[in-house]
């Protein structure tokens, strides 16, 4: 099934690229679309759905002032396959000033709440994993001036043929 730990690595790892100019061009229609990407996957599928996997605070360590992060993990699914593991990370600041809404999104994708708000891009990297082949993106983004990032793996289901719109 799914080996969360495995995923969990894979977007902690350090060996970010910026420029996709060695991507292939349906590849880098994925990882280096600015928009939504929840928008994006709905686009080519019926029924996209949002699996919680863990969130919660969580101690932010030296790196973050130690101050308290709220980690959001999900799978999103596409006609009911695993197409993306996402991470998304906000310093209690950001909640508490212009992002209380994530604490309840539930089941719901974060991007569809996040950005009609017209959040700022101030980093989009991707990656891909030698061994395992797949690829992840990550952005950093400020809301209203405040800081998130969002870390997203596409899983193996995922196609990146999948540029069709759905009927």
């Amino acid at each position: 099934m799914h080996n969360f730990e495995q995923y969990r690595n894979l977007l902690a790892a350090k060996d970010w690229q910026i420029t996709g100019e060695n991507l292939p061009r349906n590849i880098a229609e994925w990882l280096l679309h600015t928009d939504s990407l929840t928008e994006k996957l709905q686009q080519i599928c019926q029924l996209l759905q949002v699996d919680i996997v863990q969130q919660g605070w969580q101690d932010g360590g030296a790196t973050v002032s130690r101050r308290k992060m709220w980690r959001r993990e999900v799978v999103l699914k596409g006609d009911g396959n695993a197409w993306i593991f996402a991470q998304t990370v906000l310093s209690e600041k950001t909640i508490e000033t212009v992002a209380k809404e994530v604490l309840t999104l539930g089941d719901k994708p974060i991007g569809l709440w996040l950005f009609p708000q017209k959040p700022q891009r101030l980093t989009l990297e991707w990656r891909q994993d030698e061994k395992s082949g797949l690829y992840a993106r990550r952005s950093q983004l400020l809301l209203k001036g405040y800081p998130l990032e969002i870390r997203e793996l596409f899983l193996p289901k995922f196609s990146f043929e999948s540029t069709l719109i759905k009927a």
